[in-house]
């Protein structure tokens, strides 16, 4: 069984991926030394940025071919209802009953 061939635009958009995960966990290992580091507080800003980014850039990608919606189809029309005939059922029960008096 093969792998999947995956195109260049996929293959750099999971490097960018792994790129601004890396560089966003850097940041964040960076500030939980309790130093105040400027240069540490940007690296960290920078990576959730470009993170948040290439995982949206990622999605973009997506294996399928982009939806067509075509024109909806007219409606077709309503069938109408049969009537029940009551009265011709009401006069063959009528004779079966006893008068009333």
């Amino acid at each position: 069984m093969s792998a999947p061939v995956m195109t260049v635009r996929e293959q750099n958009a999971r490097r960018f991926l792994g790129l601004a995960a890396t560089l966003a966990v850097l940041g964040v290992a960076g500030n939980l030394g309790g130093g105040d580091s400027t240069l540490t507080k940007l690296i960290a800003a920078v990576g959730l940025v470009t993170l948040v980014w290439s995982i949206h850039r990622f999605g973009r990608l997506g294996p399928e071919e982009p939806m067509v919606f075509a024109a909806p189809e007219p409606e077709a029309p309503r069938k109408k209802k049969k009537k029940k005939k009551r009265a011709a059922e009401d006069a063959a029960a009528s004779p079966e009953d006893p008068p009333a008096s």
